[in-house]
């Protein structure tokens, strides 16, 4: 991978209905993990953008509004109180969707308080896109 940055946007035949027209931003340190987690969501029909950086991840948010955004703990202490700052910040702001090890993600959701989806490592990437279809779905 020539930059810490991939973005790839469009979905495949076959696509969810539900998910036309609905865009997910993922922000994971992990481009493996994050670009796993963007090829399912592309494959159900969902616009993505996905970052291993920050400071992009947030440059992209200023300038597009997106219906989840899924972001990872690897990320940094730093990175998720300045994503979240910017969430917090917005009129509507997204479903959120958090990636976390087993032992981040009970500290996680009572941080929370419920308003974040906390998904805990190991999971099948097929979880987080049927997490995303009941988020969008509930919108």
């Amino acid at each position: 991978m020539d930059s810490p940055t991939v973005v790839k946007k469009g979905g495949v035949g076959g696509t969810d209905a539900g998910a036309a027209g609905k865009s997910v931003l993922i922000l994971d340190a992990d481009f493996r993990e994050g670009g796993a987690i963007r090829n399912s969501l592309e494959a159900c029909g969902y616009d993505v953008s996905c970052w291993c950086d920050p400071a992009d991840a947030r440059n992209r948010l200023k300038v597009r509004n997106f219906d989840v955004v899924t972001f990872a703990t690897n990320i940094g202490a730093q990175g998720m109180y300045s994503l979240l700052e910017d969430l917090r910040a917005r009129k509507v702001p997204p479903k959120v969707i958090l990636v976390a090890d087993e032992d981040e993600g009970d500290a996680a959701s009572r941080c929370f308080l419920r308003t974040v989806v906390v998904v805990n490592r190991p999971f099948k990437v097929g979880e987080v896109a049927d997490i995303v279809e009941h988020l969008v779905g509930a919108a």
